[in-house]
């Protein structure tokens, strides 16, 4: 019966086929144990046993070591018998991280780090803290921008998609200084503007470009009717709801431009009524840029504390389309005509 292979001095491993003992190499003991026991096939090796006896054995190469892997031997216990076999480490696996954007990789500043440290001292409160980059601010801010404007919906409902400075209707008698105003404001963002007068007149038409236009300028706007407004922030009360209350409202309450259409249209309920005080407020307090439009001329009828304010001339322009006329009508007959469904007499 074979004997387990033993240990010389050295760590070198005894070949007890041979008569003298000679200590070989590690890898001419593998290359001879894969030789006794694949009998009958042809020999691996240039050298005859007798320069086998005198000289290193080659390790042929299917005993090379492998790109990506090693050959180890396994141990055998103490007084087992057997051979001892050969194992295959695999190679690591390849971590697969995400592509780095070209935005990321092409700024010169943290070289795609996103990040910098503060060049302070041991104790500065900033030590050893990361530092977004700007350019990792300028992703995080347009990722901000989208979902401003895609829960703005000007892009979405139909009625507000052609809504542009560019589309509107200046022959309309009464809104030549309400555009002019409404162009202005949306160049240079800037204390409140508010809209009135009666329906049709073109007031959410000016208030959906001024929110287009800061946009597209990088501007963080947010559009909304407010009878919506009310009811997306009631359903941020529900357990599945997408977005939480407090979320929703700072979102509102702290963006650049908030656009606010349709104000005194809502239902008036405590609840209501102090919703909207609270965010007018807060914006009034803070002087943050905000447009209004509403039917109610001379502010009748809407909450006492926010008429107050919007009263406040010192930060508020209100600009009133008293002569305009509702041009949805007018907007029917025209399409009718250019459809050939009308014909004037």
């Amino acid at each position: 019966m074979a004997q387990p292979a033993q240990q010389g001095q050295r760590g070198w491993p005894v070949d007890r086929t041979k008569e003298s003992g000679t200590r070989l190499p590690v890898g001419a003991f593998l290359a001879q144990e894969d030789e006794d026991q694949n009998k009958g096939s042809a020999s691996t090796l240039d050298e005859t046993e007798e320069d086998q006896e005198r000289a290193p054995v080659k390790i042929p190469p299917s005993r090379l070591p492998r790109p990506g892997g090693r050959r180890v031997v396994e141990g055998v216990p103490p007084g087992s018998a057997g051979t001892r076999h050969l194992a295959t480490i695999p190679p690591p696996r390849e971590a697969h991280l995400p592509p780095v954007s070209d935005a990321t990789s092409a700024c010169p500043i943290c070289k795609g780090a996103g990040y910098l440290r503060a060049d302070v001292p041991v104790g500065h409160p900033d030590f050893g803290k990361p530092l977004a980059c700007k350019c990792k601010q300028a992703r995080r801010n347009e990722a901000r921008r989208r979902l401003l404007r895609e829960q703005s919906q000007i892009d979405r409902l139909e009625a507000f998609r052609e809504a542009s400075f560019e589309t509107f209707q200046l022959l309309l008698p009464g809104v030549q200084e309400a555009y002019e105003v409404a162009l202005a404001f949306a160049q240079v963002p800037h204390g409140w503007l508010v809209f009135e007068g009666p329906n049709g007149c073109g007031k959410t038409h000016l208030a959906v470009s001024i929110a287009r236009r800061c946009l597209e300028d990088g501007a963080m706007a947010l559009f909304a009717v407010v009878p919506d407004l009310l009811d997306y922030l009631r359903a941020t009360f529900a357990p599945d709801a997408e977005e939480h209350y407090d979320d929703a409202f700072m979102k509102m309450r702290e963006t650049e431009l908030l656009v606010l259409d349709d104000l005194g249209a809502e239902q008036s309920t405590p609840w209501a009524n102090e919703k909207l005080f609270q965010l007018l407020n807060y914006r009034y307090n803070g002087r943050l840029a905000t447009v209004i439009t509403t039917n109610k001329i001379g502010f009748t009828g809407i909450e006492n504390r926010i008429r107050s304010r919007l009263s406040d001339t010192r930060l508020v322009r209100v600009v009133t389309l008293g002569e305009a006329q509702d041009f949805r009508p007018r907007a029917g007959q025209a399409l009718r005509e250019q459809s050939g469904q009308y014909s004037h007499s």
